[in-house]
C-alpha cells in the first residue's frame, strides 16, 4: 500500500468510526474487564483534541516534574494553546493531526486482531464555556487520553474523581456511549464523589485515575504517586477498596513522585510475566508479581513511556515506539516468550506524557 492509499484509508476509517456512537452499534456485550491480559473485545480510542493549560494554573508547574525536560518546556511553551492551533515546524501538521495519525494507525490494528472501537463526542471550547464556564479553561482540556476518566472491574464501571484539573471535563465526552452500554441489565454504573474544578482538593479528598488502576481477577492494584498535582492518592486507594468490598483485594502500590501512573511503570502482557521499572515503587515490587517472569527496564525508558502498551490477548501486544525510544529491546524479549508484536509510532501522544493504554479504556475484556 502507497503512502497515497494509506492516507486514503485512514481518512475512510476515521469516517466510519465517526458512527460509533450510534445505538444501534454501542449495543450488544454489556461492559466486563476481568484481568488486564483478558481478551480485548471492545474499546474506546480518544479523540485528538484539546487545550494545553494555562501558565496561570496553580498545578501545572508541579505536574511538569513527570514528563522529561524537553516536553515540559514544549508544554510551556504552548501554554494556552488549543492543539488544532499547535502546528510542528518540521511537519507543517497541528498537534491534532498528528495525533489522529496515531490514533488512526491503532485503530487499524485493533480492528484487524477483532477489536470493536467507539469514538468518544468531541468537546469544544465553546461547550466548556457553556456547560463548566469560562474559568474552567485555565486548566485546559485534553480527550486524547480516555483510560483516566473511568475504570471496568467485572461488570462495574466506575467514573473517576481526578486529580489532574487538565481532564476533569472529558467524562462528558462519553456520555452518550455510557448511557448506551451502562443501562443494560447486570452493570452497574456509579460514580466517585466529585470536586469543585477549580478548588485544590484536600489531602482527605478520595482521587483516582484509570492509569493507576490494573484489574487482575479478584486483585486489584492501585498506584499512588507521590506527586500533590497529578495521578491518584491514598483516599481514592481506600475509597476504591470500601466500594469493591471483600470480594475483591485491592492493594495500594506507592509510587516516586516523578511517576505519573502505575500503568507507567507496570504491564501484565500474560498470566505470570510482567514488564517492569522496579526503582519506581517506592515499597519494592507487588507481592502478587514478585515470582512472576519479570522483563526490567529503567527509569529512563519509562520517562519515554516504554511500557506503557496493550495486551490485547495471550499471544498479542501493542507497543509503542517513538524519536527517542525505539522500544525494540521490549519487543525482543516479547517476542522470546513467543508473543506477537504491533509496533505503533506514538510520538505526538509520548510528548503529551501518554501512550497506548492511556488512549484506550476498554469496555470488554475476558478471559476465554
Amino acid at each position: 500500500m502507497n503512502l497515497g492509499s494509506s492516507m486514503l484509508f485512514l481518512v475512510i476509517l476515521s469516517l466510519f468510526l465517526s458512527f460509533g456512537l450510534s445505538a444501534a452499534e454501542a449495543s450488544g456485550t454489556p461492559v466486563y474487564v476481568d484481568y488486564e491480559y483478558g481478551n480485548l473485545r471492545e474499546v474506546i480510542v480518544g479523540l485528538p483534541y484539546g487545550m494545553t493549560p494555562s501558565l496561570e494554573a496553580p498545578w501545572f508547574e508541579n505536574a511538569m516534574k513527570v514528563l522529561p525536560p524537553d516536553e515540559a518546556e514544549y508544554a510551556r511553551k504552548t501554554a494556552g494553546m488549543l492543539w488544532t492551533d499547535m502546528i510542528h515546524p518540521k511537519t507543517g501538521k497541528s498537534e491534532s493531526d498528528m495525533l489522529e495519525e496515531e490514533n488512526l494507525a491503532l485503530i487499524k490494528i485493533l480492528i484487524s486482531l477483532g477489536v470493536k472501537v467507539y469514538r468518544p463526542k468531541e468537546i469544544t471550547v465553546d461547550f466548556i464555556r457553556e456547560n463548566y464556564g469560562s474559568d474552567v479553561l485555565l486548566n485546559g482540556f485534553s480527550q486524547d487520553f480516555p483510560r483516566d476518566n473511568m475504570a471496568v472491574i467485572g461488570n462495574d464501571l466506575i467514573e473517576f474523581n481526578l486529580r489532574t484539573p487538565l481532564r476533569r471535563v472529558d467524562i462528558s465526552g462519553f456520555r452518550e456511549l455510557l448511557l448506551d452500554k451502562c443501562t443494560k441489565d447486570g452493570v452497574r454504573w456509579f460514580s466517585m464523589p466529585h470536586t469543585e474544578l477549580l478548588a485544590p482538593p484536600s489531602p482527605d479528598t478520595p482521587l483516582l485515575e484509570g492509569g493507576d488502576v490494573i484489574v487482575l481477577g479478584r486483585t486489584i492494584l492501585v498506584g499512588n504517586t507521590r506527586n500533590p498535582s497529578v495521578g491518584s492518592n491514598e483516599a481514592g486507594f481506600r475509597w476504591l477498596k470500601n466500594i469493591l468490598g471483600s470480594s475483591y483485594d485491592v492493594v495500594q502500590i506507592p509510587l516516586r513522585e516523578d511517576v505519573l501512573h502505575l500503568d507507567c511503570v507496570l504491564s501484565v502482557p500474560r498470566n505470570g510475566l510482567a514488564i517492569v521499572c522496579e526503582e519506581a515503587f517506592v515499597d519494592g515490587l507487588p507481592e502478587h508479581i514478585k515470582s512472576w517472569d519479570l522483563i526490567r527496564v529503567d527509569i529512563e525508558s519509562v520517562r519515554r513511556l516504554a511500557v506503557n502498551g496493550i495486551p490485547v490477548d495471550s499471544k498479542n501486544y501493542i507497543m509503542s515506539f517513538n524519536d527517542h525510544n525505539d522500544n525494540r529491546y521490549l519487543q525482543s524479549e516479547l517476542e522470546k516468550r513467543d508473543i506477537k508484536v504491533h509496533r505503533v509510532f506514538f510520538g505526538t501522544h509520548n510528548g503529551q506524557g501518554g501512550s497506548l493504554r492511556c488512549a484506550t479504556q476498554p469496555l470488554v475484556r475476558k478471559i476465554k
